[in-house]
C-alpha cells in the first residue's frame, strides 16, 4: 500500500534525478562552449559552480517542502483518525441509548398488556357472574311456571327466608 510519504519521496527523488540530469546537460553544454572557444575554462567553472549551488538550494528547498507536506499529511491523518474515533464512540453511545430505550419501551408495553389482561379477566368474571345470575333467574322462572300455586307460595316463602339470611350476612 502506497502512503502519502512514499508518494512525496518519489516526487522528491524524481526532482533530484531531474536536477542531476540537468547538471549533466549543463556540464556538457559548458564543455562544448569551452571547446568552441566561446567561453573560458574559468567561466565554465563559474557556470558549473553556480548551477550546482542553485541545484543544491533547489533540492534543499524541495526536500523541506516535501518534509513539511509529509508532516502536514501525518497531522491531518491523526486528526481524521481522532475524529473517526470520536464518531465511533458517539455511534456506540447512541446504539446503547437506543437499546436501553427499546428495552424500556418493551417493559412498558408488557406492563400495559398485563394490565389489559387483568382488566379483561375482571370484566369476563363480572360478565360470567351477570350471566350466571341471569341464568339462575331464568331457571327459577321456568321452574315457577311449572309449579302449582301452592308450590309457588311455599317457594316464595323459602326465597324470602334465604334473602333475609343473605341480607343479615351482608350487614355483619
Amino acid at each position: 500500500m502506497t502512503t502519502i510519504a512514499d508518494g512525496l519521496k518519489d516526487v522528491f527523488l524524481a526532482g533530484v534525478g531531474a536536477m542531476a540530469l540537468g547538471a549533466e546537460k549543463t556540464q556538457e553544454l559548458v564543455e562544448q562552449l569551452i571547446a568552441k572557444g566561446e567561453i573560458t575554462v574559468e567561466q565554465g567553472k563559474e557556470i558549473n559552480s553556480e548551477v550546482l549551488k542553485r541545484a543544491q538550494a533547489t533540492a534543499e528547498r524541495v526536500g523541506q517542502q516535501a518534509q513539511a507536506a509529509a508532516d502536514e499529511a501525518a497531522h491531518q491523518a491523526k486528526v481524521v483518525a481522532s475524529h473517526l474515533g470520536d464518531q465511533a464512540k458517539t455511534a456506540s453511545e447512541l446504539a446503547k441509548e437506543q437499546a436501553e430505550a427499546a428495552v424500556s419501551m418493551a417493559r412498558s408495553q408488557t406492563e400495559m398488556a398485563a394490565d389489559a389482561v387483568q382488566k379483561a379477566a375482571g370484566e369476563a368474571r363480572k360478565d360470567s357472574a351477570d350471566f350466571a345470575a341471569a341464568l339462575k333467574h331464568d331457571v327459577l322462572e321456568a321452574q315457577m311456571a311449572a309449579m302449582t300455586p301452592e308450590e309457588r307460595t311455599a317457594f316464595a316463602a323459602k326465597a324470602a327466608e334465604i334473602a333475609a339470611r343473605d341480607a343479615g350476612a351482608k350487614a355483619e
